[in-house]
């Protein structure tokens, strides 16, 4: 398992490589398959239907890991904010108040929905090949909050910041719920047969400077406590997206590796990998668009990064109508280039 072997920060002969949203619209058999299937609810809590699109980038690419196909809102769906699904939209959580969360939200409560993502990775356990790791994910809470607070899908995020900073005592009882109950869904996740949990935090660079610290940094770290004290063997990846030079703030003993974007400094590349794994960092627009730049990108990117123990993904997720071609030249390229070990 190079992927594992990888986040253990040990030298493989072959760069690891899986790319986020790697299950989805730009594959011909995932849209064959949605227009049989009820609905993304239905898909993401069908457990069946989730292990075959987990799978489906792995029986065409070949993929070093395997990520569970589902959404970071089953978290607050099972906490009691409906989750529902408008098309060419996304999803969307029913419009709640933060006294309503803080009062409402079950932690303790076993909920049968998230039973249904379990199913979906045991029975995608069964099935994947043993050299090709297991992958399950949850939303880090800021990220997470900024979806529950924005049921208009208006994306007003700096202002729903804005709000959490004015109620810091009803903003700080509602991320220690969160907290508690995204770590709780990870240990699921990894009982039920996953290896590693990345936490995404797609949203953190909203929060700057003391803002980033208190409403991403602290937190991810809480949670990575909580998920290593039940299962300390596991695997953490974390995803704080676009935080440019902030990136050696996550740097803490219970992550294993940091995912980056293309605004990584050289000297915060250093200074991440005398310690953890760095997994990233290709533009989804170079992959989208192929060609020469394609190959010119992945190299400059191998070149950087491998010195070190290194998963090659991508900086963001894959865009919708990228070419299957050049996802299979991307990988290609990966598994011909030589490691030095």
């Amino acid at each position: 398992m190079n992927l594992i072997k990888t986040l253990k920060r040990k030298k493989v002969k072959k760069i690891p490589i899986w790319i986020m949203r790697q299950a989805g619209r730009y594959l011909p058999e995932f849209r064959k398959l949605k227009k049989k299937s009820n609905g993304f609810i239905n898909m993401i809590y069908t457990p069946k239907t989730a292990s075959d699109i987990t799978l489906q980038p792995i029986k065409r690419f070949g993929f070093d890991a395997a990520i569970i196909f589902s959404d970071i809102l089953v978290v607050p769906d099972s906490l009691g904010q409906k989750l529902t699904y408008e098309e060419n939209k996304g999803p969307k959580l029913e419009k709640m108040s933060i006294d309503q969360m803080i009062k409402g939200f079950l932690i303790d409560k076993e909920n049968e929905k998230l039973k249904l993502v379990y199913k979906a990775i045991k029975e995608t356990k069964k099935k994947i090949n043993k050299q090709t790791s297991l992958i399950g994910f949850v939303g880090a809470p800021l990220t997470l909050s900024f979806f529950m607070f924005d049921s208009d899908r208006e994306k007003k995020y700096t202002q729903i910041l804005t709000f959490f900073k004015k109620n810091k005592n009803k903003t700080a009882k509602l991320f220690s719920l969160l907290e508690k109950a995204i770590a709780k869904h990870a240990i699921g996740q990894l009982k039920a047969g996953a290896q590693v949990i990345q936490i995404f935090d797609s949203w953190a660079s909203i929060a700057k400077k003391k803002d980033l610290q208190f409403f991403s940094i602290d937190p991810i770290k809480r949670i990575c406590n909580l998920i290593k004290s039940k299962k300390p063997k596991a695997h953490i990846i974390v995803f704080p997206r676009n935080v440019g030079q902030d990136y050696t703030k996550y740097i803490y003993k219970h992550i294993d590796c940091i995912s980056v974007g293309e605004d990584i400094k050289v000297e915060a590349i250093k200074e991440i990998q005398k310690k953890k794994v760095i997994q990233g960092n290709l533009s989804p627009k170079v992959l989208y668009y192929g060609g020469k730049k394609l190959e010119k990108e992945v190299k400059k990117i191998l070149n950087k990064f491998s010195n070190y123990p290194f998963i090659f993904n991508l900086s963001n997720g894959i865009m919708p109508g990228t070419p299957v071609k050049n996802v299979q030249k991307l990988v290609k390229i990966i598994r011909s280039y030589k490691n030095e070990i």
